[in-house]
């Protein structure tokens, strides 16, 4: 026995250390062929934090393995996947990198979980951005009109302007701090999809369809799901504004102090070194970071001059706080600001007046620098214009049975909790008061977003015709001529729509005008009438300006009793010549019958007239430059 053992010890233990080892390999490579993706009944790829739901229970995840890690430990992520709580057949991706999931039915799918791309947007302004409700007194009904967004796809954040708006904007349940400069921290949580805080407002999945979001007014959650919609990615919406603001402000200043621009600059940092360290952790890829701008009515007052320059003293600095090249706790989000996105702000008079489109300072100054491609605005665009299209009952219902035809389809696409809601059909619908309704900001939200999408390619546009329009002072009525004094200027404000093309406005002449920004006026040697023409993707527009001393008008045209008609005109000192035109009343064709040589010549007898025709007769001054002044056009005569 003795040397039967020590035999078994030097030739039986190696070839038995072989065969345990053989078995214990065998299973191995069968495990892992089991769970190779090549062994399952079909693939599915999808991205960080998406949920999918499958036509029957799981039964199983098994991992088959994890490229991202835990953002707060720095660990490998537990899992890829994990079965939602509330749902047995839905699973959500908890993790980067590759699984099988088998269901009930024996069925394996062979899911890859790949890092997903994501945008971080800022919103900034007044009560409009922030989401004011136009009603306190239905609250309940109000804060259901809200889009709800898919749980996964968009994430949001919002540093209410005072306690009270942390309960009507917010949703919250329980009141909120109000943003400082020195709470940043309480409204973003320790990973972007932790919602376990007891703190409604450190939730990010408040704009979802999560058990117990909370929601928010505004715009946000129309403008995050037309977003995803258009860039297939998700978002993340940083809502910093402030209710009743100047843009005043919202001045950087010298030294970083407790006001609009610092805490709304703060707050997004603070965001940008969550969003750091997800990316770090291989959850998601920064793919866009723009801010969009609703403000302007506490300012209506100011000159256009005085807000353009503030906002651009905003608007650089904002780009150099949250630009690249600053520290490692932002160097996977080094990237500037690729867009200020104006949603157009309306003068707040009457919501049902045309009063409400004035051209105010701030107005003006918004348009310019939207229509602009000089080098100092080529990142600022016109996010949407469209309320004001919302001044009339008439509008308001051809504005929203044109894109939605049924009530059961705005239902659909506006994707409310409440689903008694009814297309809106007049302006009390949309814009009874300085404030929006919910349905109102639903509407410019989805359009804000179409439109930088669009207007910076992230996004296919859609074919549609371009129209130009050009308006004065009032703001609503479309011009194409106007009468002024000589050293007067004009304001003259151009609207392209739709939106997303309003930076391919090009001013492609001009005659005898001088246009500084949103001015017109006459240059020094024209003095009669000048022209600027207008094209915006290959539509054109033709403006004309008159001086008040430029028209010949006519003071009479009467048959003389030789047959002949007689016409006088008044003389104008500034005048070289004049031009008498003719036509027979009801034609549109002018025939000119007569020039003259010298100014002092302001009446003509036309010989060449039927007894019993009508005609209309018209008389133009020249300048010594051969400007035209303002056609004068007779009454008819028989």
């Amino acid at each position: 026995m003795k040397k039967i053992y020590k035999g078994f010890t030097t030739f039986g233990f190696l070839a038995l250390c072989i065969i345990i080892g053989l078995c214990a390999y065998i299973p191995v490579y069968a495990q892992a062929k089991k769970l190779s993706m090549k062994n399952t009944d079909s693939k599915l790829t999808l991205k960080y934090d998406d949920r999918h739901t499958f036509n029957r229970e799981v039964k199983e995840i098994r991992t088959i393995s994890v490229k991202s890690d835990n953002v707060n430990t720095g660990d490998k992520d537990i899992a890829v996947l994990k079965v939602a709580e509330d749902d047995k057949n839905k699973v959500i991706a908890t993790g980067c990198g590759k699984a099988i999931v088998e269901l009930e039915d024996g069925k394996k799918i062979g899911i890859k979980v790949k890092t997903a791309k994501i945008s971080l947007l800022l919103l900034i302004g007044q009560s409009n951005m922030e989401g004011s409700p136009n009603k306190l007194g239905n609250l309940y009904d109000y804060q259901n009109e809200y889009t709800v967004n898919k749980e996964g796809k968009v994430y949001s954040t919002y540093g209410p302007s005072t306690i009270n708006h942390s309960l009507t904007n917010g949703c919250f349940k329980t009141a909120s701090p109000k943003l400082t400069i020195w709470n940043t921290d309480e409204f973003v949580p320790d990973s972007l999809t932790d919602n376990s805080s007891e703190k409604e407002w450190k939730r990010t999945n408040n704009l979802t369809d999560a058990a117990g979001a909370t929601g928010k007014t505004g715009l946000d959650g129309a403008l995050a799901k037309e977003w995803v919609k258009k860039t297939d990615e998700k978002v993340w919406l940083v809502n910093a504004s402030h209710s009743g603001s100047s843009i005043d402000t919202w001045l950087p200043g010298s030294d970083r102090t407790n006001n609009n621009f610092w805490q709304a600059v703060t707050l997004y940092k603070t965001c940008e070194q969550l969003l750091n360290k997800e990316i770090e952790a291989g959850h998601y890829k920064l793919s866009h970071k723009g801010y969009f701008w609703l403000q302007g009515e506490t300012d209506k007052k100011m000159s256009a001059k005085k807000y353009l320059k503030n906002f651009m003293d905003m608007h650089q600095r904002l780009k150099a706080e949250t630009g690249s090249g600053r520290g490692n706790k932002y160097k996977n989000v080094n990237k500037d600001m690729e867009f200020a996105g104006i949603l157009m702000v309306r003068a707040h008079g009457r919501a049902t007046d045309v009063s409400d489109l004035r051209m105010t300072g701030p107005r003006k100054a918004q348009y310019y620098m939207c229509n602009s491609s000089k080098d100092e605005f080529k990142d600022i665009y016109l996010a949407s214009h469209i309320a004001e299209e919302w001044t009339t009952d008439e509008a308001v219902d051809w504005y929203f049975k044109s894109i939605y035809q049924t009530d059961e389809k705005f239902l659909e696409e506006s994707n409310m909790k409440k689903q008694d809601v009814k297309m809106p059909s007049q302006v009390a619908d949309v814009h009874p008061t300085v404030h929006y309704t919910q349905l109102g900001y639903n509407e410019i939200g989805k359009d804000a977003a179409d439109n930088i999408c669009y207007a910076l390619k992230y996004a296919n546009a859609p074919a549609s015709e371009t129209r130009v329009q050009l308006v004065g002072a009032d703001g609503y009525t479309d011009i194409d001529s106007a009468v002024k004094s000589k050293f007067d200027d004009m304001s003259l404000t151009v609207k392209v729509f739709p939106a997303y093309k309003s930076k391919s406005l090009q001013v492609m002449r001009t005659e005898g005008i001088m246009l500084d920004k949103w001015n017109v006026k006459f240059q020094s040697d024209k003095y009669f009438s000048g022209k600027v023409k207008y094209i915006a993707d290959e539509k054109t527009r033709v403006y004309t300006l008159w001086s008040e001393d430029g028209e010949s008008s006519i003071q009479s045209v009467i048959r003389i009793p030789d047959g002949g008609v007689k016409i006088d005109w008044k003389k104008l000192n500034n005048a070289s010549y004049y031009k008498v035109f003719r036509r027979i009343t009801g034609t549109s064709k002018w025939v000119c019958i007569k020039k003259t040589k010298k100014n002092k010549s302001i009446s003509y007898t036309d010989y060449e007239t039927i007894q019993g025709v009508s005609y209309e007769y018209m008389v133009r001054a020249f300048d010594k430059f051969g400007t035209k002044g303002k056609n004068s056009i007779s009454y008819i005569v028989t």
